[in-house]
Formats: structure tokens, C-alpha cells, sequence
């Protein structure tokens, strides 16, 4: 039974070498007739140049797209390296992925206006860009939609605006979100905001649309790659705010600025601290300027007027001048001529408040709005003047500069300026 196996075995195996033999003897023959008219000097040229381009296209695919296995002997499985997408290819994805019912905000030539950040940590950049919702005739440029003369013309209706944010993924961009972020005729600006120092994550996009009565803006803040939370800004006469990192943990606080008017006090200033709890910015702290401004300013005086002069200047500097003055071999007089200086002008007469031996009165001025102005180098000084008179009735005018915390929730909100 094993011979006739194996004669069966044999006819068959010799029966397929016949046919291989045949099919190659055709293929050689066709292919001494393609290159007939040339020389086998020709034919080695093409097979060069063919391993030319079959070389140069390896080197590509090891450079441009880097698409290499690597076992994990541990575990068996095949993990895949893919290349860093160049902008030119993310742009191409983006386009050919956008829905036709938005156009993409692009920057003054014909490039989308792209902003790059690595926002899912996995070593590739993702993109996040504007878009329109789209309709006739709409120049999607920023610089036509950040035009503030059509604030006045009346030649736009207000366009609807949306961030969206692609991650790169795998070779290729993956649409992650499309936000609503509001709809306004001019927008201002669409930047990064980097909220903790040195870490991408949380990572804020700032959206702001001017308006004929100042400045609105959206905060969009990622916590992850899929958490993300929104925070809304208005900028006008009565209201303000900025980031600043007030308690020096390295993440940025954002504080703002509410003016109102205030039954026995004027306008006042509410001033409100959001501070970052992981998630999203969330109300911290609360406190007031002008209110509590005139009871710095009062203390000041009554500590004056009664001679009390180590707990005014206790009460008055901050913890390392009052420990200066404390430690300083010179009369407290002097150190009053450091906060209270002359006016140009103005009985220029510096050795009045060194004579004055006690003050019969000390008049500061009733504040009725914040002196303070959010958003200028001057934020935290302003000038004020004062009144003196000694008890022998001479009365002079000096100026003083008061000084807000940065951190205004902290004490002591208010200080005497040192010159």
C-alpha cells in the first residue's frame, strides 16, 4: 500500500515540475521579445535603476511614514510606531474631513489657522482650529473676521463659531470634538493658555469676540483628552478679569473684577478668586476694595492722631518693612517722611512733619470708588493726599502711595508704600 502511495506521490510531483518548467520556458521567451531591440547592457540599466526606485521608496517608507513592528517577547503581541504627521498632512486630513455644512477659520494666506498641542499625551500633536458655520459668500480669513469696522457697517450678521479639536492617532487625525463657542460678528483672538507651569495638562483655548461695549470671551480648559470645562469672561467699564497666579501653587487663578453701586459706599469693587480644583475653575474666595480700603485707611488715621505709632506702622507696612523700621536705629519720624512725602509744589516744607511733635488731626479722603485700575502697570498703587495738622495749628499736605496685595484675599489687603 506504501509503494502504490508513493508511485501515486511521484507521478504527481513530476506531473507539476512539468508544468513550472513550461511556464517559466513561456515567460523567458516573452521576455527576451520585450527587450529585443536593446542590448543586455540596456536591460542591467533598467534592472539598476528599478532597484534605484525600489530603494529610495524603502528609504521613504523608513523615514516619512516609519511604520515598524516590534514584537514584545513578553507578551507575544505586534505594537505599531507610527510617524509624526508633518502640518501640510494634517491639514489635508482636516480638510477632506470637514462637513461641508463649516468652513475653518485660516489665517490671512489659505492655510487654516492651526494651533498644535499634544493634548492625550501620546507623543503626537493633535489640532485644534476654529470653524464657521458655513453660508454664502463668507471670507472665513481671521484677519476679515477680526475686522472691528464691521462693528458699525452693519455688513455682517453675526457668525456662528465652533473649536474643533482633531487628535492624531494611528497615521491619521481622528475628530474629537466640535464646541460650541458662541456667535459674534468680530472676533479678537484664539490662543493657547497655559495653566499649569511646565505641564501641558490642563491645557486652556481662549476664544474672545470684541463687541461695540468691550470683550467677550470663552475658556475652554481640558482636564483630559475627553474632560473638558468652559469658563465665560465679559470685558467692559464695570467688569474685568485676568489670570494671575496669586498663591504661587504654579497654576494660574483667574480673578475678577465686578464694579456695583453700593448703598453708603459708592461705586464698590467685588473682587472674586476661581481657582483651578483639578477639574475646572470653580469660585474660591470673595472680598471688596472700597469698603475695606476706607477701614485700612481710618485705622491708619485713628493710629496717627493718638500717637500709636509702632502699631501704625504695625498695622500700616508690610511684614518685612514693619521689620526694617523695627530693626533701624532712626526716629519714627524719619520713617514717617518715607511714607509721607512732599507735594511738588505744595508747602514743600519737609521738616514740618518732623517738628510736628503730635498731630492734632490727620484727614484722608473718603474713597467712593476703587482707586485701583485692573489691567494697567498701576494696578496695585495709587496716589493719595493727606492732611496734617500739629498741635501747634500748622497744617500741611503730604501724598502717599497704597499698595494692594497681589494676592488681595490675603492680609493685609492695603499697605503704606515705602520710598
Amino acid at each position: 500500500m506504501r509503494e502504490v502511495v508513493s508511485n501515486k506521490y511521484f507521478s504527481i510531483k513530476f506531473t507539476i515540475l512539468i508544468i513550472i518548467s513550461l511556464l517559466f520556458s513561456c515567460r523567458s521567451i516573452s521576455q527576451s521579445d520585450k527587450v529585443s531591440s536593446g542590448s543586455i547592457e540596456g536591460q542591467s540599466e533598467i534592472e539598476e535603476s528599478i532597484l534605484q526606485v525600489n530603494k529610495t521608496a524603502q528609504q521613504n517608507t523608513i523615514s516619512e511614514q516609519k511604520d515598524k513592528t516590534e514584537r514584545d517577547l513578553s507578551g507575544g503581541t505586534i505594537t505599531y510606531s507610527y510617524a509624526q504627521l508633518s502640518d501640510i498632512q494634517i491639514e489635508e486630513i482636516i480638510i477632506n474631513t470637514i462637513p461641508g455644512s463649516f468652513t475653518p477659520v485660516t489665517n490671512n494666506g489659505s492655510h487654516i489657522k492651526i494651533i498644535y498641542r499634544d493634548l492625550d499625551q501620546n507623543g503626537y500633536k493633535d489640532a485644534f482650529f476654529l470653524v464657521a458655520k458655513n453660508r454664502e459668500n463668507l471670507n472665513s480669513s481671521f484677519n476679515n473676521l477680526s475686522d472691528v469696522s464691521y462693528l458699525i457697517s452693519n455688513k455682517r450678521q453675526p457668525v456662528d463659531f465652533f473649536l474643533a479639536v482633531y487628535l492624531q492617532l494611528k497615521g491619521t487625525m481622528i475628530s474629537m470634538y466640535r464646541i460650541p463657542v458662541g456667535s459674534s460678528i468680530v472676533i479678537n483672538d484664539f490662543s493657547i493658555l497655559n495653566i499649569k507651569k511646565g505641564s501641558v495638562i490642563p491645557l486652556g483655548i481662549n476664544i474672545s469676540f470684541q463687541t461695540v461695549k468691550g470683550m467677550n470671551s470663552e475658556l475652554i480648559i481640558f482636564s483630559t483628552y475627553n474632560k473638558f470645562s468652559l469658563f465665560s469672561m465679559t470685558e467692559n467699564i464695570s467688569s474685568h478679569s485676568n489670570f494671575s497666579d496669586i498663591d504661587g501653587d504654579s497654576i494660574l487663578d483667574i480673578i475678577d473684577w465686578e464694579d456695583g453701586l453700593e448703598e453708603g459706599t459708592g461705586y464698590e469693587t467685588y473682587v472674586t478668586w476661581y481657582k483651578w480644583n483639578g477639574k475646572e475653575f470653580r469660585e474660591y474666595l470673595s472680598t471688596n476694595v472700597v469698603r475695606n480700603l476706607n477701614k485700612f485707611l481710618e485705622q491708619s488715621r485713628l493710629y496717627l492722631s493718638f500717637g500709636q505709632m509702632d502699631d501704625f506702622f504695625r498695622y500700616a507696612l508690610t511684614l518685612d518693612d514693619y521689620k526694617r523700621y523695627k530693626s533701624s536705629e532712626n526716629d519714627y519720624k524719619v520713617w514717617l517722611k518715607k511714607i509721607f512725602r512732599s507735594v511738588p509744589g505744595i508747602n514743600t516744607e519737609d521738616n514740618k512733619l518732623i517738628d510736628c511733635d503730635k498731630f492734632r488731626f490727620v484727614i484722608f479722603p473718603q474713597i467712593l470708588e476703587n482707586p485701583f485700575s485692573p489691567g494697567s502697570k498701576s494696578f496695585r498703587v495709587c496716589n493719595l493726599n493727606i492732611r496734617f495738622e500739629c498741635i501747634d495749628g500748622y497744617s500741611f499736605i503730604r501724598t502717599i502711595r497704597v499698595k494692594m496685595n497681589p494676592n488681595p484675599f490675603e492680609k493685609p489687603q492695603f499697605s503704606f508704600y515705602l520710598e
